[in-house]
């Protein structure tokens, strides 16, 4: 497995981790506002942005 595919399925991982731990936080706009910018970055550097979109990440 390339070192690229390696940082693309963790990107994939800490968002689906993210997602699954969303319930246990209480985000302002502000910290969404950043993690939705997160999320964006590592899904156009990993081709993760239509699937990100699909699973309610950005």
């Amino acid at each position: 497995m390339s070192e690229y595919q390696k940082r693309k399925n963790a990107a994939r991982q800490k968002a689906i981790e993210w997602q699954s731990d969303f319930e246990n936080h209480n985000y302002s706009y502000g910290e969404l506002a950043a993690w939705n910018s997160y999320f964006e970055k590592l899904g156009k550097r990993y081709g993760l942005t239509e699937e990100f979109r699909e699973n309610g990440i950005i």
